[in-house]
């Protein structure tokens, strides 16, 4: 799965879903993924072509994130398996 922002493999975290993980009765939602590009890049190559792809102005690469990072880089399924943007929760 990849970071609809920056393209980087997106990195499984977890699961969620409702009821009792522990229990026959729970009922798994979906993934959660995280993008290791949102608190900034590896590499100063990685950083500059996303600087440039994205029309970005930085004068230290060290401050180029990706843009995911406006939701602490968090994504996840629903149960159709579609990728959402934010941690899931529950009302």
């Amino acid at each position: 799965m990849e970071c609809p922002y920056c393209g980087s493999e997106l990195k499984y975290h977890d699961y969620y879903g409702k009821g009792n993980p522990f229990r026959s009765d729970f009922k798994k939602s979906g993934d959660i993924y995280q993008c290791q590009n949102s608190f900034g890049f590896n590499s100063e190559e990685e950083a500059r072509i996303y600087e440039k792809e994205n029309n970005l102005c930085c004068e230290d690469w060290m401050e180029i994130v990706c843009e995911s990072y406006c939701h602490n880089g968090s994504f996840y399924t629903d149960t159709n398996d579609n990728l959402r943007e934010g941690y899931p929760c529950w009302k």
